[in-house]
């Protein structure tokens, strides 16, 4: 191909572009929409057609994770679900306390720490 220029068109329509048209060694499948370079005067005319529009280039995508690595909102639930479960098992624990101290003195120490336990666990499931 003697002219370098390539423009970014989208296609209307799921089509194949000549390996010559595209200038690549093997004919190219295009999905509607996709934005794809080509060469410059083959843009225009498949624009000039009606068949494509001209658009800018795609955005980079975000460097991939690992294959199993959590994303960072699998992360965030993972670390709620694991606060609420210790504030579950501190209510649970603070119960058991309170009636193990009803009838002592100590049931009334035990009330308000079931009270805090239970008001940290209700302001985790808001």
């Amino acid at each position: 191909m003697a002219n370098g220029k390539k423009k970014w068109v989208a296609f209307k329509g799921n089509l194949t572009i000549p390996a010559a048209m595209a200038g690549d060694e093997k004919d190219q499948k295009v999905q509607s929409g996709e934005p794809v370079q080509v060469p410059a005067f083959y843009a225009d005319s498949v624009v000039q057609d009606g068949i494509a529009a001209h658009c800018d280039a795609p955005k980079k995508k975000p460097a991939s994770k690992k294959a199993g690595e959590p994303t960072d909102a699998e992360k965030a639930a993972a670390a709620k679900s694991a606060k609420f479960e210790l504030a579950k098992d501190a209510v649970v624990d603070a119960q058991a306390a309170l009636d193990a101290a009803e009838g002592t003195d100590a049931a009334s120490d035990a009330r308000a720490t079931l009270l805090a336990a239970q008001q940290a666990l209700a302001a985790l499931q808001v």
